[in-house]
């Protein structure tokens, strides 16, 4: 019996990885994973089901029916589920969602076009609109142009931005049909300035 519980725990051990979310991106998909990080956004604002959380090394999705609705921004969880690649971007669904403290969640500042290191997690850019849409403009940098999508779940109103102004946008990187986005959360996400 005894030799059988080692064997147990040793297979669960195999069968279970857990580390920092940027090594997630190197294991297979459909394998279960722990991550442990700050949540981004609240459930559903960015995708129905979905929220994202990010440790010091990157940000991933999170995507089911199993993560609970009240999960609020800064909060730190730890989240055990299985990997999958739906439209390009790596989620866990989860099986389990544990709350295990509080933190900030602090914005990558973009300050190059590698938008892909910067996938599912919260970055900010600073720029001007160059474009502005019934959902969405486009900020310019000096470098780059990123489109930022406002999704329905985000009362702000576009219109309220003109070609010219000066902005600085905090937000989700996504990916959406091979373009990257940045998807911000709240109204106080877009600054004029």
């Amino acid at each position: 019996m005894r030799k059988f519980v080692v064997a147990l725990l040793l297979l669960l051990s195999v069968a279970f990885f857990a580390a920092k979310i940027a090594d997630i991106y190197k294991v297979k998909e459909g394998e279960t994973v722990e991550a442990t990080g700050i949540v981004l956004a609240p459930v559903g604002v960015l995708g129905t089901l979905t929220t994202y959380i990010q440790d010091e090394t990157a940000g991933i999705m999170l995507y089911g029916n199993r993560l609970p609705a009240d999960l609020k921004v800064g909060q730190v969880i730890k989240v055990v589920g299985k990997t999958k690649i739906y439209y390009d971007i790596l989620e866990i669904i989860p099986d389990k969602v544990e709350i295990i403290g509080t933190a900030t969640p602090t914005a990558v500042e973009l300050k190059d076009g590698d938008f892909k290191k910067y996938l599912s997690n919260l970055v900010n850019v600073v720029g001007t609109v160059k474009s502005v849409e019934k959902y969405q403009f486009t900020v310019k940098t000096d470098k780059f142009e990123i489109l930022i999508y406002i999704r329905k779940e985000v009362p702000f109103n576009v219109s309220t931005l003109k070609v010219g102004d000066k902005v600085s946008v905090t937000g989700v990187m996504y990916l959406y049909k091979g373009m990257y986005e940045i998807l911000p959360r709240t109204p106080e996400d877009i600054k004029k300035f």
